[in-house]
Formats: C-alpha cells, structure tokens, sequence
C-alpha cells in the first residue's frame, strides 16, 4: 500500500510544481501573513512573474502594505502581464469637448426660400421684388445660423497610457462608460472596458 502511495505521489509531484504565475495578490497574501520582506523579494526572484504593474496595480500592493522595496522588486521583473496585453491600459483623463455645429446649405436655401415667399408678400404690390430679395437674403442667413445651432453638440477626448508607457488619446461623441484611473483595452481602434 506504501509503494502504491509513493509512486502515486511521485507521478503528481512535476503536477505539483508547475505554479501559475505570482500575481500582486500572491505578494498581498504573502505580507498579510507575515512573511518577512527578504522572504518575499527572494520568492518574487524565483516566481514566474505575472504582476501588475499598472498605476492601479502598484497603489494596490501599497494598500495591501506591501513595502517600497518589494515593489522595486517586482518593478524590476519582467512582467508577463504586460507582454500578454499590449494594447491594455490606464485612461489618464476624460475631457468634455464643445463641437461646433457645421451647416450643409441645406437650412440656408430653406431659409432663403421661405425668407423670399414672406418677403414677396410683406412688399406689398409696388415693392414685391424688392421685398423678395431682401427677405430671400434674411432667410438664408438665419436658416444657416438656425441649421449650425441644430448640428452643434459635444465630443469626449480619452486620454490612454498604454502599459508600455506610450499614450495616446481618442475621441468620442458618447460619454464614456468610465472615469480617469479604469482599466480599458483597444478593440479594433476603439476602447474597451477591460
């Protein structure tokens, strides 16, 4: 029965020894059960890294009371979780955008119309082309002006640092779904939640 166990035992033990990658929860856990500092960094030196190090990330293992010297450590690292997503990131700022309307000649000719129909009829019989003309003029102007107040409205400008440190912004005519500070990920040339 004992060699039955340790055969078992020993068919399980390269199983065993295959860890998934240590994580910021992993250092968490590790400090919140008092292991000591030097006991954490020479187990992160050992780990298959799979850290967060994020803004987000790091105020995290801060938090979680995780010493400035064990960061350094896991800032040190080559992460694995960066290298996996490059196009994850961070959004840095939202910024609400006033967007001019643009007019097509579209509410100008309405307008122009309009305007020479009342203006021919406000001129009375001796001054109907004149009338004409002058309301003709007057309701193209306002048609214009009333056409680019209708096609006003507001964009949104999103700031992104990637997890490879670049940044780049996109802009938007929604408000985003999310705030300076969440996790997104560009999903054919637009941002995702993540």
């Amino acid at each position: 029965m004992k060699k039955k166990f340790l055969c078992m035992l020993m068919l399980l033990a390269p199983v065993i020894a295959i860890a998934a990658p240590m994580t910021n929860d992993d250092v968490i856990k590790m400090v919140k059960g008092g292991l000591g500092e030097a006991t954490v960094i020479q187990a992160i030196e050992r780990a298959e890294p799979g850290f967060d190090t994020s803004p987000d990330g790091l105020v995290k293992l801060k938090q979680g009371g995780v010493s400035d010297a064990v960061i350094q450590k896991i800032l040190g690292k080559k992460t694995t979780a960066t290298a996996a997503c490059p196009e994850c990131g961070t959004v840095t700022g939202i910024r609400e955008i006033d967007k001019p309307g643009k007019a097509t000649g579209v509410g100008a000719v309405a307008g122009g119309v309009l305007g020479g129909v009342l203006g021919r009829s406000i001129g009375g019989r001796d001054h109907r082309t004149a009338g004409t003309v002058v309301g003709a003029a007057g309701g193209a102007v306002a048609g214009h002006m009333i056409e680019k107040k209708a096609r006003e409205g507001k964009t949104w400008e999103i700031g992104v640092r990637f997890d490879d440190g670049s940044t780049r912004s996109f802009t938007q005519d929604t408000h985003p779904s999310w705030n300076a500070g969440a996790r997104v990920k560009l999903v054919n040339g637009a941002l995702a939640p993540l």
